[in-house]
C-alpha cells in the first residue's frame, strides 16, 4: 500500500517511516456512484482519503440538496467531526466511484502524537478547502461527464468548448469508429483528444475520470451504440447521457436513468443542446399587449439578424400568436405578412374574417373563426412539432388560476391565452374555462425560470401607468371611451400594475417604446415593428455580454 499511498498528494512529502506507520492503520473501502459515504448527524469513527474517483460534501433539507463542494483524489474528508467527537455536520455522496482509505478516530490521534507532520498536512488542506468555500459557499450540480452515442460527439465538444471558453476532453471508447478526427483543428477549439477504446476497461474508467476532472470541466466519452462492459460502465458514471439519432436504443432508455437526451443529430440541435449542458440556455418571454404585441416581431427580426439564440419562449395573448408562429419555423417575412394583414382580418367592411359575432353569453364574439384561422396559419402543429420549446400562459376564469399549455394543439392553446375577457368567450378545453394569459402572468419570465432557462430576455410592450395616462389623447377631448375601449383599458391597468408587483427575475428588458399607440391600431404595424427592431438593437450589447464565454479556473481545493 505504500506506494499506493505515494502517488496521494495529502501523502506525497511525508517519510517512509511516516507512510510505513500510517499503512498500518489504513482500511481500503471502495463505493460506487451515488453511495453515501455518511450522512449528517452520524456519529463519526472514521476519516477518509481519496485514492481514487469524486465525492460531493452535501448538505440536504426538505429534500432538497446544497452542494458545498467537490472532493478529488488526495483530498480527506470526515477529519473534523473525528477530532471533535461531534456529530457530522454535512454529508457525503459518491460521483465517480471511489476507491477510499480510512483511518480511525484511535488511529488518527496516534498517528497524529508520533508524527506532528500529518497534522500540518491536515491545517494546510483545511486552509486551502475554507479559502475555496469562502469564494464559491454553494454550487451548481456539476456536468463534468458525458456520454455521447454519435459520430458528431466532437461537433457536441467543440460547440460546449466555444460557449464556455473551457477546454473540453474527448475520450473516444470506440463510438468515433473509423471517422477521421483532425486533432490539430480541435485543439485550436479547445478540445482535447485522446482514443482509449482498446486499452481502457470497466474496471479502469472510474480511476482515469477521476484524474480528468481534476483537470478539466468537461469530459465528453464517445461510446458505441451497443452495450458491452464499457458502455454501461460509462453511462453510470455520466452526468448526462446523450444520443445523438433519430430514435433512442433499448438499451440506453434502460440504463440512462438521469440526464438522458435524443436528439437529431443536426446543427441546430447540437448547438442547442451544448446550450443546455453548458447552462448557458437562453430564454424569451413575449407579453400579451393586443396591438403593440406586433413589435415582437421586429425584436425577433433582430435576433435573428444577430443570430442570437432562443432555446425557450412563454408567451401570453399576443406575445402567444407571434411566438407560436416563431416556434413553428415560420420564416420572419411570412410572420410579417400575417401580422400585415390583421387589419383586414378584423375589419367590419372585409366581414370580420376571424370574428364570429353572436348573441352575447359569455363573450361578444364566439372564437371558432379565430381559432380556425390560427389552425390555418399554424398548420395544425401540435407543441411537439414545434421547432423551439414553446410555453402558452392562460387563465381559468373561474378559479383564477394561471394554466400553462405545453402539450396538444397549439390553435387551441393560443386562443385560449388571447381570448380577452368580456369580447371573446372562454376557451373551454378540458376542465378549464380560458381567457386572456396577461390577466396572471402578462410577462412570463417565471415560466422561464421554471424551465431553467440561464439567460432570460423579456420582451415587453406593456406601458406602465404613467407612461398610459400621459399619452391618453382622449384625456384631451373630454369624449368617454367606448364599451371596448374600457375593457381593454381596464385589462391593461391590470397587467401594469401585475408586472410592478412580481419581481421575477429578468436579465435584459426590451421595452419597445409603444406607449403612444392603442391596444387595436392594428394598422400601424409597420410602425410598431420598427418599434420593436429599436429596442431590441439597443438591447445588443447587453445581450451580447451575457452570452460570451466566461471561463472557469480550476481550484487547487475543487
Amino acid at each position: 500500500m505504500r506506494n499506493d499511498l505515494r502517488l496521494i498528494p495529502f501523502f506525497s512529502d511525508l517519510s517512509d517511516d511516516v507512510l510505513s506507520a500510517i499503512e498500518k492503520y489504513c482500511r481500503r473501502e471502495h463505493y460506487g456512484r451515488g453511495d453515501l459515504v455518511f450522512a449528517n448527524g452520524e456519529l463519526s469513527d472514521r476519516m477518509y482519503i481519496i485514492q481514487s474517483g469524486q465525492v460531493k460534501v452535501i448538505s440536504e433539507h426538505n429534500g432538497s440538496e446544497k452542494i458545498h463542494s467537490y472532493l478529488n483524489p488526495g483530498n480527506f474528508f470526515g477529519e473534523t467531526a473525528l477530532l471533535t467527537g461531534e456529530p457530522r455536520h454535512t454529508s457525503i455522496r459518491v460521483v465517480i466511484d471511489s476507491d477510499l482509505i480510512s483511518l480511525g478516530r484511535q488511529d488518527l490521534q496516534e498517528l497524529i502524537e508520533e508524527y506532528p507532520a500529518i497534522a500540518v498536512e491536515i491545517s494546510r488542506e483545511l486552509s486551502r478547502r475554507l479559502t475555496h468555500q469562502i469564494q464559491t459557499p454553494v454550487q451548481q450540480e456539476e456536468l463534468n461527464i458525458i456520454a455521447v452515442v454519435g459520430q458528431q460527439a466532437a461537433a457536441l465538444a467543440e460547440q460546449v468548448a466555444a460557449l464556455t471558453g473551457e477546454e473540453v476532453f474527448l475520450l473516444d471508447l470506440g463510438g468515433l469508429g473509423p471517422v477521421a478526427v483532425d486533432q490539430t483543428a480541435l485543439s485550436q477549439g479547445g478540445v482535447q483528444f485522446a482514443r482509449g477504446g482498446q486499452n481502457i476497461t470497466a474496471e479502469d474508467l472510474p480511476a482515469r475520470l477521476s484524474t480528468l476532472v481534476q483537470d478539466y470541466f468537461w469530459v465528453m466519452l464517445a461510446i458505441p451504440p451497443r452495450p458491452s462492459l464499457l458502455t454501461i460502465k460509462a453511462v453510470n458514471l455520466a452526468d448526462v447521457t446523450i444520443q445523438l439519432a433519430d430514435a433512442p436504443e433499448r438499451w440506453l432508455t434502460q440504463t440512462a436513468t438521469r440526464n438522458f437526451f435524443v436528439i437529431k443529430p443536426n446543427h441546430k440541435n447540437i448547438a442547442r443542446l451544448a446550450r443546455k449542458i453548458a447552462r448557458r440556455q437562453v430564454g424569451l418571454a413575449l407579453s400579451s399587449g393586443g396591438a403593440r404585441g406586433l413589435a415582437h416581431i421586429g425584436v425577433l427580426e433582430v435576433f435573428e439578424r444577430e443570430h442570437i439564440p432562443i432555446d425557450l419562449i412563454a408567451a401570453s395573448s399576443m406575445g402567444a400568436i407571434i411566438g407560436s408562429l416563431y416556434a413553428a419555423g415560420t420564416p420572419m417575412q411570412q410572420i410579417t405578412q400575417i401580422a400585415q394583414a390583421m387589419p383586414r382580418q378584423t375589419n367590419f367592411i372585409s366581414g370580420f374574417p376571424m370574428w364570429d359575432i353572436g348573441l352575447p353569453r359569455s363573450g361578444l364574439l364566439r372564437g371558432n373563426r379565430t381559432l380556425d384561422y390560427f389552425k390555418k396559419i399554424l398548420r395544425n402543429k401540435n407543441f411537439q412539432d414545434l421547432d423551439i420549446p414553446f410555453t402558452v400562459v392562460a387563465c381559468d376564469v373561474i378559479t383564477g388560476e394561471e394554466v400553462l399549455f405545453e402539450s396538444g394543439s397549439v390553435a387551441d392553446a393560443v386562443r385560449a391565452s388571447m381570448s380577452i375577457i368580456g369580447v371573446f368567450e372562454p376557451a373551454h378545453i378540458g376542465d378549464h374555462f380560458l381567457v386572456d394569459g396577461g390577466t396572471v402572468n402578462p410577462v412570463p419570465t417565471s415560466v422561464l425560470e421554471d424551465k431553467q432557462a440561464d439567460i432570460v430576455i423579456a420582451s415587453s410592450v406593456i406601458p406602465g401607468l404613467p407612461e398610459r395616462l400621459h399619452r391618453k389623447e382622449q384625456l384631451k377631448t373630454g369624449k368617454a371611451p367606448n364599451v371596448l375601449s374600457i375593457i381593454l383599458g381596464a385589462i391593461e391597468i391590470m397587467e401594469s400594475e401585475i408586472i410592478r408587483a412580481r419581481s421575477d427575475a429578468i436579465d435584459v428588458l426590451i421595452a419597445p417604446d409603444v406607449a403612444q399607440f392603442t391596444t387595436l391600431e392594428y394598422a400601424r404595424v409597420n410602425e410598431l415593428i420598427q418599434c420593436g427592431r429599436q429596442a431590441a438593437e439597443n438591447a445588443l450589447p447587453q445581450i451580447r455580454e451575457l452570452l460570451m464565454p466566461k471561463p472557469r479556473t480550476k481550484s487547487l481545493a475543487a
